[in-house]
């Protein structure tokens, strides 16, 4: 067997010493870093620890790297998400969803060719070749060393022996660009291709296939503060809240409701606090919800998210809670300019 169809990850930068799991009950820690795998992605990780071909223990973290962050809430495509940074990926499911089948990879290749500034360029269809693959989807091919690596791993989403290609391109995603040579951050020269999730290079010496820390790459070059998912059908009186700040929200579309369920979920994606609405007026406008954040509350994107007792009509609005600036403490309305202190 070709050796670089074997499952070989060099990180660049690795240290001799590496830091090994500790057991956890829920989320998985690892001795010496930081931030822990989330709860919400353990089930995820653990379930793709396992190499579905050689049986290999470990494949989570060859492949994912160490967590370098927090789960915390973000925009993607203005959807909101729950999202945690690793070295390599960043793993994201819809916010309040609790499926393990609905976590996936973020784009992060197209994310960072797009911070650099290098839009793929699409090439010429290549005439077929011995150990080829075109990707109409994208325009691109993968050959050789490289597309026996892509082959011969993937996420495990069935459970079952081998690799689907749906399940190596919930890993990789599909080529976004030739294989050209690139300067690493290590100042060496390395034989480069770009897929939609993750950059692979050849190590010209050893021959083997490097996996980046692209999750690293693209979390330290964010725009910050990060946007703000979409609003759906809710008015926030603002976008952003000094810790220890009232925020006041409304929702629309409840007409007929005769109550309306009310949950805060801050920026780890937790809830914090509940109401329930009785007032909502015949256009279907709820009555004026207003929370004081707490004085240390945890910065970052928190949401209010409104849901119909009867027809189980769900809206969501988001909003950014900062550590510096001036507490507002008065609940201001968001649709009228009348203002209630609470």
């Amino acid at each position: 067997m070709n050796r670089l169809c074997l499952i070989i990850v060099v990180l660049l930068g690795v240290l001799l010493l590496t830091p090994t799991p500790m057991r956890a009950a829920n989320p998985i820690c690892f001795e010496g870093v930081t931030d822990c795998v989330d709860e919400r992605f353990a089930d995820f990780w653990r379930r793709n620890d396992r190499h579905a071909i050689s049986g290999q223990n470990g494949n989570a973290l060859r492949f994912f790297g160490y967590p370098i962050g927090p789960a915390r809430i973000e925009a993607v495509d203005g959807a909101a998400m729950l999202a945690q940074p690793f070295e390599r990926v960043i793993m994201q499911q819809p916010l309040g969803n609790t499926d393990p089948a609905r976590i996936s990879l973020q784009m992060i290749g197209m994310e960072r060719l797009r911070q650099l500034e290098l839009a793929p360029e699409l090439p010429a269809r290549p005439p077929a070749t011995v150990n080829c693959r075109f990707f109409s989807e994208t325009g691109f091919t993968v050959c050789g060393d490289l597309l026996n690596f892509w082959e011969s791993n993937g996420l495990n989403l069935d459970n079952e022996r081998n690799y689907t290609d749906a399940e190596r391109i919930a890993l990789f995603g599909r080529p976004i660009s030739t294989v050209s040579r690139e300067r690493a951050a290590d100042g060496k020269i390395y034989l480069t291709q770009w897929f939609e999730q993750a950059r692979l290079q050849i190590d010209g010496v050893t021959q083997q296939i490097i996996i980046t820390p692209l999750g690293r790459d693209v979390v330290s070059n964010r725009a910050n503060p990060p946007p703000l998912p979409r609003n759906n059908g809710v008015f926030l009186n603002s976008e952003t809240v000094t810790a220890g700040g009232a925020i006041t929200a409304r929702a629309n579309g409840y007409t007929g409701e005769s109550q309306v369920r009310v949950t805060v979920i801050r920026a780890d994606g937790n809830s914090v606090g509940t109401a329930e609405l009785s007032d909502i007026s015949s256009s279907g406008v709820t009555e004026t919800f207003c929370y004081q954040t707490p004085a240390d509350a945890m910065p970052g994107i928190w949401a209010i998210a409104f849901e119909g007792t009867e027809n189980g009509r769900r809206t969501i609005g988001f909003f950014r809670v900062v550590t510096t600036g001036n507490s507002n403490k008065t609940c201001i309305d968001p649709i009228s300019p009348i203002s209630t202190n609470r």
